[in-house]
């Protein structure tokens, strides 16, 4: 090995570019450095969201049993095979010679052990404990063998655990989650290694021991929270990969950067708090739900976004499970958002705020102050009220929204299923935000049907309940963009996350 090479994963062990010359590091450098607008306030803790900032982390730390492939199919991670036995049992067979970054072998033994952690009241707490709650039961059958009893029938549990991530529970129960989330175990690529909160940077080294073996020696984090900033240091050199926002798009692509736009796996929406909550709410009228939808002119804002975003009328986007392309999205027809509004008993508006998040997905402020526009033009008085990504977690968890209207998208991200999306819109949750009981008896029937042409026949049923009952305004199909260095080869993006072991540089 190289000098420079010794010095680069020093630095990297240490603090790095803090304390080592910048340029001697470059030389031969093989430390991915990316620009984030958040880091998870969690840290190496991996239930405490189900989505990005945390799974830009937590995938190069860990692996679930399963995992979404190139192709956005389910696929095999620490599990390589599975098959329902009966309903709600579910058999797993294992990767065999697996270790976790401290030595200790993972087997059905550690992966029960996980189950038992989320079955907890610390683990009930957290987002993934409480999407983890139908599981009744994990056991080993075999060294290399587990198996999943759920209390009902869940036809999607595989992807479901592609977001559980196998924690190492033994170290979790000697040290406690919060000393673990400092200095995370896993069996993933990569290995945490510092956390500067003054400088908010993260560090993580490559894991030698990993299944997954990495071409590069590590990956910093670095905080940014503007997408100019992100850009600028795109520019500037000091990071190679980024999340981008669109404004910055032509000037990087002028630079010779590469800018890769890929599927959000979300229907981008603007929903509504007070549905089947306070009684004096307008929002309580369907007529006024529908009134927003119409007002907006949502194909003039996919206009203005990446190719592929296209307007959308319900919860599922293209590619998910239960999308149905028979659905049209609402049109842009503010003369019936007025009738609508004056029918309901609000013929000069009413004021709304709105929350909304800045610079966590593209286009984020556009879309914002377009939908607040449009609103305004017929009446209903919008204020737009900004919360940070820490806010909306907490808030997402509790529902306890500060404003009538909120930044929040229909979510089938992590499995690829509109299980999930409509679960989050259904008297399910354990703080409902939308409980429509009639659309929520609906789904418990749907989401247990075990044969998936009958599931699906159901979830398009329920596809158009959801677009009548209009619990959010349905915008666009969202896309990611990133942007990278030339020195940066073999960029791969699953499941919304760059493949960090696979990339090579320059």
């Amino acid at each position: 090995m190289s000098l420079r090479r010794l010095i680069a994963i020093a630095c990297l062990g240490a603090a790095l570019l803090s304390g080592c010359d910048d340029k001697a590091r470059r030389a031969d450098d093989q430390v991915l450095r990316i620009a984030a607008g958040s880091l998870p306030a969690s840290l190496g803790n991996p239930f405490k969201g189900n989505g990005r900032p945390g799974s830009l982390v937590w995938l190069a730390i860990y692996d679930g049993l399963t995992a979404i492939n190139d192709e956005g199919r389910l696929g095999p991670g620490l599990a390589v095979e599975w098959r329902a036995l009966e309903p709600n049992v579910w058999r797993f067979k294992l990767r065999e010679g697996v270790r976790y970054s401290n030595g200790r072998p993972f087997d059905a033994e550690a992966a029960a052990e996980v189950f038992a952690y989320l079955a907890t009241p610390e683990g009930q707490r957290t987002t993934i404990g409480s999407e983890a709650r139908n599981i009744a039961e994990a056991r080993p059958v075999g060294p290399y063998e587990l198996e999943l009893r759920t209390k009902r029938p869940d036809p999607i549990l595989p992807r479901r655990l592609a977001a559980v991530m196998m924690i190492e529970p033994r170290t979790v129960t000697r040290i406690g989650m919060d000393a673990y989330a400092q200095k995370p175990v896993g069996t993933g690529a990569f290995v945490m290694t510092g956390w500067d909160q003054r400088s908010r940077r993260l560090t993580l080294a490559r894991n030698p021991a990993s299944w997954r073996p990495s071409s590069i020696d590590g990956v910093v984090f670095y905080e940014l929270p503007s997408a100019t900033s992100r850009t600028q240091a795109l520019l500037s050199g000091d990071v190679d990969f980024s999340l981008v926002d669109l404004e910055e798009t032509e000037r990087l692509e002028r630079k010779r950067f590469h800018v890769v736009y890929t599927p959000s796996m979300q229907v981008k929406a603007y929903s509504f708090r007070n549905v089947g909550g306070d009684p004096a709410s307008p929002l309580k009228d369907v007529r006024v739900r529908q009134a927003l939808n119409y007002a907006v002119d949502k194909t003039a804002i996919a206009s203005l976004l990446p190719k592929g975003a296209k307007p959308s009328g319900q919860p599922a986007p293209t590619g998910v499970f239960g999308h149905d392309p028979s659905i049209p999205p609402y049109p842009y027809d503010p003369t019936k958002a007025r009738r609508l509004l004056a029918e309901a008993g609000y013929p000069k508006g009413f004021d709304l705020t709105m929350e909304v998040l800045t610079d966590a997905a593209p286009g984020d402020d556009m879309m914002s102050q377009a939908v607040a526009e449009y609103w305004r033009a017929v009446g209903v008085n919008t204020r737009l009220q900004v919360m940070t990504m820490p806010d909306f977690l907490m808030k997402y968890q509790t529902n306890t929204w500060a404003g009538e209207a909120l930044a929040l998208s229909w979510n089938s991200f992590q499995y690829y299923d509109v299980t999930r999306a409509m679960e989050d819109f259904s008297c399910t949750r354990p703080t409902p935000f939308f409980c429509d009981q009639a659309i929520t008896e609906r789904l418990k029937k749907a989401r247990v049907i075990m044969d998936d042409h009958e599931r699906e026949a159901a979830y398009r049923d329920l596809a158009r309940l959801y677009r009548e009952a209009a619990p959010s305004v349905f915008l666009i199909e969202h896309q990611d963009v990133f942007a990278y260095s030339p020195r940066v080869e073999n960029v791969k993006i699953r499941h919304r996350v760059p493949v960090y072991e696979q990339m090579k540089l320059r």
